[in-house]
């Protein structure tokens, strides 16, 4: 008995897929189900996630994009931040530009890190292994989202929201400091410089719309993201209260997938210790949203991303301990009548 091509050929495809492939898949095919079966609280959240986008990070982010993107375009970041290149290289064993990437991440938050780090990486400034070893360590949370929508709004406690930044920052140097001195496997091309595209002569006013004209790009991707997992995340909260599981654990769910609703089912949490360091845990995280959208910003360029995901899980569990311990000996940090 003969078999006909076609399916050989698709046998071979579907053993042939990694597991990536096949982890995506799947779980393309549980959200495709879970929507389809929720789809009036799909459209819902999905409304949630456009007046989200339109009220808070679309004027929170944009305007740290598009000036991130003018201070790198134009070579400004380099000269600004060239005081702490020096201590960048020697602890980090990154140039100028990963000093720059990193420093607008610490200040500007994601995706703002990622997307200056790839613009060096378009420009040639850095290696792609630089590259990969600034991503380990320039993509979190901004101060104004910590203190302000966390802190503030969601803790009633400045105080906290500023611990909480100053962990993530804490938590960002050690990650990147471990991740600069791990044994790396050499491969070919890893050290060879990105191809510099032909350089024209820009004036003042075609760097700034040219500026404009990026962030915006990658202002809709991050918004795009934001409205998929906020259906994702409304549909996926019905699975789990009928799974009758305990509000912890639901918090944890929603702090994997999505950083703001993490954060807020986290901070919804009884106990304030576990509350408190589950915030600590998605702040170091992020949340898959974010992680797409990292990838989305570094697209086509072949980066690898496996010591990204590495570092922003051992992130994680760095601001869980730093947090934990800082609330133990000062208390007082959190909201009053909620402490440890």
């Amino acid at each position: 008995m003969t078999t006909h091509p076609h399916t050989v050929r698709q046998r071979a495809g579907f053993r042939s897929l990694t597991p990536g492939q096949l982890c995506f898949g799947l779980f393309s095919i549980f959200c495709l189900l879970l929507i389809l079966r929720n789809s009036d609280t799909a459209i819902d959240y999905m409304n949630r996630g456009l007046r989200l986008c339109a009220k808070t990070v679309i004027p929170s982010l944009f305007p740290f994009m598009v000036i991130s993107e003018l201070i790198v375009s134009g070579g400004v970041g380099e000269v600004v931040f060239r005081p702490f290149a020096p201590l960048f290289r020697r602890l980090f064993r990154i140039p100028e530009a990963g000093c720059c990437a990193v420093m607008l991440g610490m200040l500007c938050g994601f995706p703002v890190g990622a997307r200056s780090a790839a613009a060096a990486l378009d420009q040639g400034r850095l290696t792609r292994e630089e590259a990969e070893r600034v991503l380990t360590f320039s993509n979190n949370p901004s101060s104004a989202f910590l203190i302000n929508a966390v802190g503030v709004s969601l803790w009633g406690s400045r105080a906290f929201g500023v611990a909480l930044y100053a962990v993530v920052l804490t938590s960002q140097l050690l990650t990147g400091l471990l991740f600069a001195h791990l044994p790396r496997r050499a491969e070919a091309g890893a050290e060879l410089p990105a191809p510099s595209p032909p350089v024209r002569a820009r004036t003042g006013a075609a760097f700034f719309t040219g500026a404009v004209r990026s962030a915006c790009a990658g202002m809709l991707l991050v918004c795009a993201y934001v409205i998929f997992f906020s259906a994702l995340c409304g549909t996926l909260n019905l699975l789990l209260d009928a799974l009758r599981l305990p509000a912890a654990a639901e918090a944890t769910v929603f702090c994997l997938f999505e950083l703001s609703g993490g954060m807020s089912a986290a901070a919804a949490l009884q106990t304030p210790l576990p509350a408190a360091l589950l915030c600590a845990f998605a702040a170091g995280w992020s949340g898959l949203s974010v992680h797409c959208q990292i990838l989305s910003v570094c697209d086509g360029r072949g980066l690898r991303f496996r010591s990204y995901f590495l570092a922003k899980l051992l992130q994680s569990l760095l601001c869980v301990l730093l947090l934990g311990g800082l609330l133990t000996a000062c208390p007082g940090l959190m909201l009053p009548g909620r402490t440890v």
